[in-house]
């Protein structure tokens, strides 16, 4: 994929959540996750460098040296020199229970960040970073408009159900209060088992127009 922009000229690659992995239980995601200068993210500042791209890594299961047990969801965005240029992760932890239907608590295998993050300068404007589920509060999103962002990124692994009843809307909403553009790399289709996301990658515009979008199915647009 990231060949295949280079080859159209592209400037940034985003990436969804869970770019590593999208894990089965509770151990998996805690034992496979890896520190910023791990296997996983030196693969993609390869990339970045062979191809010259910047690219924005949202989802990364990010080993804490200092306290192992949990690790944090960061967004890491890396430049064309393979260089992180921002580290954010992620405030708004995802804990559902509908007894008898789904239950997903991100906060059994993940801890949350206690820190906002500047936007910063890209090649495509200044970037506003988030992660799936800090999509349904607008003060994240607003506070990076206040400090100049000019483009939100919500890198996502939505769950089906929530997906049909409010991906489009809350990102449509995000874009024309902050008046910003929108990028939302999401997961898509059957991971395992237990675990199935929405998709429906796509950009917005200021006015709440959408201006570009992938289909649920791997492959289409």
């Amino acid at each position: 994929m990231v060949k295949r922009a280079s080859d159209r000229q592209c400037k940034m690659v985003f990436f969804p959540e869970c770019f590593d992995f999208v894990g089965r239980t509770r151990d998996e995601n805690i034992s496979l996750a890896s520190e910023d200068n791990g296997p996983v993210m030196e693969r993609f500042r390869s990339l970045a460098r062979e191809f010259g791209l910047w690219i924005s890594l949202g989802g990364l299961h990010h080993k804490d040296p200092s306290d192992p047990p949990l690790p944090w969801n960061s967004h890491v965005v890396i430049d064309a020199e393979g260089k992180t240029k921002a580290l954010y992760k992620k405030l708004h932890l995802f804990d559902l229970e509908i007894p008898g239907k789904v239950r997903l608590m991100e906060s059994e295998f993940s801890k949350g960040g206690t820190q906002m993050v500047k936007p910063v300068d890209t090649p495509v404007g200044r970037l506003g970073l988030s992660i799936c589920y800090d999509l349904r509060f607008p003060e994240l999103s607003l506070w990076n408009r206040y400090k100049g962002a000019e483009i939100l990124s919500f890198p996502s692994a939505f769950t089906v159900n929530t997906g049909y009843a409010h991906w489009e809307a809350l990102l449509r909403a995000r874009a024309i209060e902050t008046q910003c553009y929108v990028v939302a790399a999401a997961q898509t289709g059957k991971h395992n088992e237990k675990r199935s996301s929405y998709g429906h990658s796509m950009v917005i515009d200021p006015w709440g127009a959408i201006i570009a979008q992938c289909s649920e199915r791997v492959g289409e647009r």
